[in-house]
Order: structure tokens, then sequence, then C-alpha cells
């Protein structure tokens, strides 16, 4: 039907909704229905409603606060708001009126009369209240608003600080762990490499390979709980900052991780322009781009290939490294920076550890008055990079 009228009809009663739309459809409305305030307010900024209906007691944002939302929007200014009520208490029409309603309709509705009740307001009707009252009543509402206001940010204040707490006691159970299992951990890789040169005695060929599996894992677990530790001095900014040479750093993690690279099948490309001294913690750079270009070679199938690029840049140190692996899914690109975060794939979950890698490249880099970027399409590969910045 041309020229409907369209209504935007705030209730979160199914039969309210049901009966207005019936009897208003019938009279050659259009109707849109929203079940709470902040949907309201959604479908009012995407619409141009000719007018406005909002029940006062949806939960939530209720009918007072939405209708000032609604008022205040420049495009609704002059579109009529009329709310709905069943309250008949005294002072009623006052706040619907102070809170940028132009008239209520009372409630239970009556199907003969809301039509032409409706089309008054299209064509113009308007209450008012009477200047004093209007600024008592005024003076009441934002009072309460204020009110209202403050035990809100109360709520998010005592959220947050029981996030804090939370955070807090999670890092001080990680650093308790990881210096907890480093013990043991040391004294097994001393052990295994006693074994694997001989000094404790000759192996016979199942022992020795028996050894390298139990010193390979053991290994991996060790930098597991490195970046444990990592992760937690960096959030606690202990980072010790001297001037280095940020391409020697990443031709010598190159250099280390060419034997994972030559098991995986994978070549490694470098392109490796000498950069300026830069001023920042060598370790943790070093450590942080030994993230990146492992995970790199972790996630490209055999016959890939990594790239890893260093240059100067006008932000400061653009390292860049590329792959040709199986690449990220567009809906988890943020999420790979999370603590504990893994991508959920086959050859994700034969390459596993603790999902700490890229959660701690992100502090490090951010530490430094950097950033990291992520740049990938599944199945083509992974572009990491990382602008160390300025001091």
């Amino acid at each position: 039907m041309p020229n409907q009228p369209t209504i935007l009809y705030i209730e979160d009663n199914a039969d309210n909704q049901r009966l207005v739309s019936r009897v208003l459809e019938a009279r050659g409305f259009r109707i849109l229905i929203a079940d709470d305030g902040p949907r309201g307010i959604d479908l009012a900024e995407q619409s141009m409603p000719e007018l406005v209906l909002v029940d006062m007691n949806i939960p939530s944002l209720d009918g007072y606060e939405t209708a000032t939302r609604l008022r205040s929007m420049p495009h609704l200014r002059t579109t009529p708001i009329v709310a709905l009520t069943a309250d008949v208490q005294p002072g009623t029409r006052e706040r619907t009126l102070a809170a940028g309603c132009d008239g209520y309709i009372s409630k239970p509705i009556d199907p003969r009369q809301l039509p032409q009740q409706v089309q008054e307001f299209i064509d113009g009707k308007r209450e008012a209240l009477p200047e004093p009252q209007e600024t008592a009543v005024l003076r009441e509402y934002t009072r309460k608003l204020v009110y209202r206001l403050e035990a809100q940010v109360e709520e998010v204040r005592s959220a947050n600080q029981q996030l804090q707490e939370v955070d807090k006691l999670k890092s001080q159970f990680i650093a308790m762990v990881s210096h907890e299992l480093r013990t043991p951990l040391t004294s097994i890789l001393g052990y295994v490499e006693l074994f694997e040169r001989g000094t404790l005695g000759e192996l016979g060929t199942a022992q020795q390979e028996a050894m390298e599996v139990l010193g390979r894992n053991a290994r991996q677990l060790a930098d597991q709980l490195n970046s444990l530790i990592y992760l937690q001095e960096v959030r606690a900014s202990q980072l010790k900052r001297a001037p280095f040479l940020v391409h020697e750093v990443l031709r010598r993690v190159l250099g280390d991780l060419q034997h994972r690279a030559d098991e995986a099948g994978v070549i490694i490309r470098a392109q490796l322009q000498p950069t300026a001294l830069y001023n920042g913690d060598a370790l943790s750079i070093e450590h942080a781009l030994r993230q990146i270009v492992d995970n790199a070679i972790k996630f490209t199938p055999a016959g890939g290939q990594v790239l890893a690029a260093v240059q100067d840049d006008p932000r400061g140190v653009l390292v860049r490294v590329r792959d040709t692996g199986i690449g990220i899914p567009p809906e988890i690109g943020d999420k790979i920076f999370q603590p504990f975060y893994q991508v959920d794939s086959s050859l994700a979950r034969t390459r596993s550890g603790v999902g700490v890698g890229l959660a701690l490249v992100k502090h490090i880099i951010e530490a430094h008055s950097g950033e990291v970027s992520v740049r990938s399409e599944p199945g083509k590969g992974t572009l990491v990079s990382v602008v160390l910045g300025k001091a």
C-alpha cells in the first residue's frame, strides 16, 4: 500500500504487540516492533517513523529514558513520541511529557479509539505543561536520571574492580605455576642432555629415540613456560632498555629457527635491511620475533615459504613476516591476541602450545610504544606486521 505511515512500537508484551499491530495495520499503518528500548533506538536510527509509541514499563532501559534518547535524535525532533502506560498515579502524565513525549495513551488500549488517537498526533496534536510546572517536573526528572546514572557507574566500577581482582589472581597463579614447574623441568633437561652426550652411559637405538622425544617435548614445555613468565614480566613492565640493532636480532632468530623450518619442509627467505640503533629490551623483542616466525613455520605446510623482512620506518622500525600457510579465518582475527586463545584447525591442533604466543607479542610490542597487526586469507597465508615505536 503506497504512503503507509510508519509507526515504531516499543513494547515487550507479545499480546500487546499483536493487538496494536492488528488494529493499526487494519487502518493502513505500517508497524515496526521493538521489544526493548535499545532495540527501539536502533530501529529509530534506521528508519523515519511518522510516530513512535513507547510503553513506559519496558525492562532494562525504561520508557522514560528511551523517550529521552529518541527525542535527542536530530531526525526525530519533530516526530511525535507517544507514551503508553497503565500507570494512572498523579504525576505520570507530567513525567512522560518531561521525558520528551508529546502525549500519552492510557492502558488498557481501546482498539476502537487507538487509530484515531494515533492519527491525531501524526496530524499535529501536542500536549505541553505550563512553564512553571514543566520546570519543576524537569528538575525532578533530571534528579532521578542523575541518581540512576550514579547507580550504573557504581555497578560498572564494582564489576571492573572484581575483574581486576580476578585478573590479578590469575596472574599470580600463572606466575606461581610457571616458576614451580621450571625447577623440575630444568633437572629433566639437564639429565636429558647428559644422556644425549653419553655421559651416563651408552644408550641403545630404542633408548636414543625415546630420549630424543623426551628432550624435544621437554624443550617445547620449557619454551611455553618461558612465554608465560615473559608475559607476566611484560605486564609488570619489567623491561630493560638499551640500544641494539633490530635487523641483527631478526637474523639471529631466523638462524636459530632454521632447523625447525628444515624439519617442517618450509623455506625461509630474508630481506634484512640494516636498521638504526633502537632503544628497547632486546631480549623481549627477540622473544616476540621468535614467536612470530615460529608461528609462521608452525602453520605453513611442507613446501611453503616464510619471508621475514625488516627496515627503518618513519614510525620507528618495521618488521614483516609473511607465510604461505593455512591463514586465519576473519571471524577470529582479533581473538588470536588474547591470552590462551588457539586457532581451532587440524594443523593447529597438531602443533598446539598454551596459547600465549601472540598475546605475549602484543604486550611486548605495545610496551615499546608499537603496534602489531595481522592480515590473513584462509588457505593462502598470513602477514604479521610489527612497528616498533620510537622511544
